[in-house]
């Protein structure tokens, strides 16, 4: 295989079996296909993708500087937590009717815009920078990844199409073959909320872990 090939399958490799695990960039983007449209899902993948890609350039400027994902991520992290928090309430209260007519509870604002939503969910993950330092690193000891404008732009644009097709087959599944979401939308109102309870907790354990290491050091 033609070395810049084998840049561009590479990153394309990595982002399309990250992008597969459960977890709320995914699960976000199938609920919106399955609620909304498919035009916002794919508007919210853009978005998360786009953001990817930024952070992919700057783990790549940083490569060989730790401490630059360290700030990142003691910055972003209490920054997830709130917006998971947010996003856990207002789950959990779409999922509560408060009358007969199956009126919800609109105590805070929604997130109206799927780009947005997916533009804040992206930036404010803390283990895009951990995930692609990591891989960075792997392609690049491996004589894979090389320090050149052309190797660079290659692997983004692998990573930017894996990372969409990634997405895309949770945004198909949610759009083509979740087809009765009007009769569940209470059950999974309720399971989002949970999966944004569980990963704010998670960040929590993440920031503790941080703060006590900062700490006995």
């Amino acid at each position: 295989m033609n070395k810049y090939a084998k840049i561009g399958f590479s990153g394309l490799l990595v982002s399309f079996l990250g992008a597969l695990p459960l977890g709320t960039l995914n699960i976000t983007a199938f609920d919106i296909a399955a609620s909304q449209s498919l035009v916002s899902a794919i508007w919210f993948a853009v978005a998360v993708v786009l953001v990817e890609l930024i952070v992919v350039r700057l783990t790549l400027f940083g490569n060989e500087k730790l401490q630059f994902g360290e700030k990142m991520s003691n910055y972003l992290i209490p920054f997830g937590i709130i917006l998971l928090l947010y996003l856990a309430v207002t789950s959990f209260m779409a999922s509560t009717e408060i009358s007969e007519m199956g009126s919800r509870i609109n105590v805070l604002p929604q997130i109206s815009s799927a780009f947005w939503l997916g533009f804040l969910l992206s930036a404010l993950n803390p283990l895009h920078i951990p995930f692609w330092m990591t891989w960075n690193k792997v392609l690049s000891s491996r004589g894979i990844l090389e320090t050149s404008r052309s190797s660079y732009t290659l692997y983004i644009l692998g990573i930017g199409v894996g990372s969409l097709l990634g997405i895309g087959l949770f945004i198909f599944a949610g759009k083509y073959i979740f087809t009765n979401y009007e009769s569940y939308s209470m059950l999974t109102n309720l399971l989002m909320g949970l999966l944004y309870l569980g990963f704010s907790i998670y960040l929590m354990f993440l920031l503790v872990k941080k703060r006590l290491k900062l700490k006995t050091q």
